[in-house]
C-alpha cells in the first residue's frame, strides 16, 4: 500500500485544544498509577523508618497511608478515565487531585507517627 492510499484511507487529524486535553487527561492518568505503583512502597518505608526512630507503633500511620493512596488513586484515576472516554474538558482535574489527594493522605499518615 502507497502512501497515497493510505492518506486516502486514514486522512490528517486536526488536534483541537480538547483533544489536547484529553491526551494529556489519559498520560497523567497513567503517570499517577505509574507513580503510585513505584512510590508507594518507598512512602511506607519512609513511615516504618519514622516510627522507628520516634518509638511509636507504625500501624496507624501506614494504613492511614494505604488506605488514602489506595483510595484517592483508584477513585480520581476512575472518575478521570470516565471523563476523557466520554470527552469531557474537566478531564484533567480529577488525576491532579489524585495526586495532591497522594501526597496530602502521605502528609497525614506522616503525623500521625
Amino acid at each position: 500500500m502507497s502512501a497515497e492510499e493510505w492518506d486516502e484511507l486514514e486522512p490528517e487529524r486536526e488536534w483541537t485544544p480538547a483533544d489536547r486535553l484529553r491526551l494529556a487527561a489519559w498520560v497523567l492518568i497513567f503517570a499517577n498509577l505509574l507513580g503510585v505503583l513505584l512510590l508507594s512502597p518507598v512512602g511506607d518505608s519512609a513511615i516504618v523508618q519514622a516510627a522507628e526512630a520516634a518509638g511509636t507503633d507504625d500501624g496507624p500511620g501506614r494504613l492511614t497511608f494505604w488506605v488514602s493512596v489506595l483510595g484517592v488513586t483508584l477513585v480520581g484515576n476512575a472518575i478521570g478515565a470516565a471523563a476523557a472516554a466520554t470527552r469531557q474538558r474537566w478531564a484533567i482535574l480529577p488525576p491532579l487531585l489524585a495526586a495532591a489527594g497522594c501526597w496530602a493522605g502521605f502528609a497525614a499518615a506522616s503525623a500521625l507517627v
